[in-house]
């Protein structure tokens, strides 16, 4: 529930130091670089090492190779591999070179022999149909009047073929199929041979010449292509074994070559980064602090190099990276904050308040234990799937279990088990009151978030003067108290001339808030187009009078889902009446299921509106950058 700890630290090191440096304390370490020229433009002398990347090359030949040995994602997810670094790229691209190339010629060999494998697989059906006849297969060929053709064409080509078939003058039999082609023989007259063979061109027909393999009879050369097939299979299984005997000889090395290639190509990204003097070189970057603190001993005893570290608030020339850190329980819920965006380094994670109030929010909605049970089940599944969405589906499922017992409500049947508070069919005026309760709790809640974000960005104008500040919230809570007194009591908690100083002294705090700010800030108090000023002002703060009003009357909707859910439900029981016997259960389970399905789908977004628009706008800005440590580059 927190964004991990950051310092910004600057490191100088004599310049022929600079490749051995990056590779010994840079390229396996978690910081994220910043551009060096932009942090010293007093430094003279000072310009970039240039961006060209002489390794990437390396990276994407032996990304490729291991693709194609089906070992990417094994080099990936192994933690406990320790690669032999190379250091030389000259030697790696020799290495890639040779191994590239017995791969591609053990590969090519096997590719050959499956395609001829297949070819006889579809000349052998073709050979069935003939095998009564006892004509030499060579007379085919040499037919007086008859062209014979036997080949494959592409599907889409046969498909084009099959609309105008019934007009050319030729016979055709498709004989069989594989992934890509139709295989076929096709009859034709000798007149019309060279329009037919011109018309199967034009639709990518390969011919096939049975008569140079085979001789014989059709059944003596159907034993022919079965002994070829055989010696074939034998020939296909020594390829193959030979391919796996290459892969498991050299998974290693190619992983060595991989890792190696994604560390010289680092260093090429480092050098974007870093800048250099005739005599020194210049890396700056943010860091996690936890591991600043083994880098600094490591440092410290390089006589070669020199640092300063710096706390993220006395930088002013850039901004921290933001890196979310969330238990279990919360951590599915940082993606919709990524939706909205990260938060500054400097802003509160609101990924814990978006699940709770998301929790909350989900379960008033739609509050019922056997729905709610089917959705958890349905949640725990997408999670052992690493589905994204599966941890929340979890905690909405968990909310609608609990808020149905609340409600009384299985399956939504309301007489199964008694509401542990009420029926919201029978309490509307109670469940309308809970709905703007809960809504003036969670804006009450997100003005006091902004409060602390102001406290944090040491932003005085932003605690006190803003609409979401403690100007606000006393506007806010002054009118929420001054209403509830005037609608029990029939007169204001106080007498109204202090109610109305109440009220009256934030709205013009508000109102002025521009120019108190630039009284803090020491500048000019008033802007020097002061009707446009004063027009502008007094529209957005007549706008945020009314938000604070439509704000909380917008989680109205909380109560009117809930009121919406029962609603449906006594729909599907009424048709659930009208049929009999498994009909009236079957009305019941696909009625269940159609609520599931589309009730809770937009009672979800629903909560993710107001999420996003009655409480992310009052204190969430949104605009952190995310953080991408330089040893997560560059992999497959």
């Amino acid at each position: 529930m927190s964004i991990l700890k950051m310092k910004f630290i600057s490191i100088v090191g004599q310049e022929d130091y600079f490749g051995e440096f990056v590779q010994k304390y840079i390229i396996d370490s978690s910081i994220q670089l910043e551009n060096a020229l932009s942090h010293l433009e007093t430094v003279k002398g000072l310009s970039p090492y240039g961006s060209e990347n002489t390794y990437y090359d390396l990276v994407t030949r032996s990304t490729s190779l291991l693709n194609s040995m089906g070992l990417g994602n094994k080099v990936n997810d192994d933690k406990a591999y320790k690669p032999k670094i190379q250091a030389s790229a000259d030697d790696i691209r020799r290495e890639l070179d040779t191994l590239e190339q017995i791969f591609k010629e053990n590969k090519t060999r096997y590719e050959n022999m499956k395609e001829q494998f297949n070819k006889y697989t579809h000349m052998k059906k073709q050979l069935e149909l003939l095998v009564n006849l006892e004509i030499d297969i060579k007379n085919f060929f040499e037919f007086e009047f008859i062209k014979f053709r036997f080949g494959r064409m592409p599907k889409k080509s046969y498909e084009q073929l099959k609309l105008f078939m019934a007009d050319l003058d030729a016979i055709i039999f498709p004989i069989s199929r594989d992934k890509d082609y139709v295989w076929l023989i096709y009859f034709t007259p000798r007149r019309f041979g060279e329009k037919i063979d011109g018309i199967f061109s034009s639709l990518y027909f390969e011919r096939v010449r049975i008569s140079a393999e085979l001789s014989g009879t059709p059944s003596e050369a159907l034993i022919q292509i079965e002994e070829k097939m055989s010696s074939l299979q034998e020939e296909m299984k020594e390829a193959e074994k030979a391919i796996k005997d290459f892969i498991n000889n050299n998974e290693e090395k190619i992983a060595d070559l991989y890792y190696s290639s994604v560390r010289l190509n680092r260093i090429s990204e480092v050098r974007k980064y870093a800048a250099h003097t005739l005599e020194s070189f210049y890396v700056m970057g943010w860091i996690p602090e936890e591991e600043l603190k083994t880098l600094i001993p490591r440092l410290d005893a390089d006589e070669k190099v020199l640092y300063i570290h710096e706390e993220p608030d006395s930088l002013k020339t850039s901004q921290p990276p933001t890196e979310l850190r969330n238990n279990k329980i919360f951590k599915p819920f940082e993606m919709f904050v990524r939706m909205y965006g990260l938060p500054s380094y400097n802003e509160i994670d609101p990924t814990a308040f978006v699940a709770i109030t998301y929790f909350i929010m989900f379960g008033l909605m739609f509050g019922d234990v056997g729905q709610g049970l089917v959705l958890f089940a349905a949640g725990v599944i997408l999670m052992m799937r690493k589905v994204a969405i599966g941890g929340i589906i979890v905690g909405a499922g968990l909310s609608s279990t609990i808020f149905g017992f609340v409600y009384g409500s299985v399956f939504g049947f309301e007489d199964w088990i008694k509401p542990l508070w009420i029926n919201p069919m029978e309490n509307i005026n109670t469940m309308l009151i809970t709905g703007i309760i809960v809504g003036f709790i969670l804006i009450t809640s997100a003005i006091l978030l902004n409060i602390v974000n102001g406290i944090k960005c040491r932003n005085l104008a932003r605690i006190l003067l803003d609409k979401n500040g403690v100007a606000g919230l006393v506007f806010y809570w002054g009118i929420a108290i001054t209403a509830i007194f005037m609608l029990q009591e029939g007169k204001p908690f106080l007498s109204a001339g202090i109610t109305t100083i109440m009220l009256l002294v934030p709205i013009v705090v508000m109102f002025l808030k521009e120019p108190l700010e630039n009284l803090i800030n020491r500048k000019r108090f008033l802007p020097h187009n002061k009707g446009i000023f004063f027009v502008q002002t007094f529209f957005e703060l007549f706008d945020t009078v009314l938000s604070f009003l439509s704000n909380t009357i917008s989680f109205i909707r909380l109560s009117a889902f809930a009121l919406n859910h029962v609603g449906l439900f006594m729909a599907v029981f009424i048709l659930s009446e009208m049929a009999e016997g498994a009909g009236s259960l079957a009305a019941i389970i696909i009625g269940n299921i159609l609520i599931i399905g589309l009730e809770g789908l937009i009672v979800g977004i629903q909560a993710l509106r107001l999420e996003y628009y009655e409480l992310f706008s009052r204190f969430f800005t949104g605009d952190g950058r995310p953080y991408k440590p330089l040893k997560n580059q560059n992999h497959l």
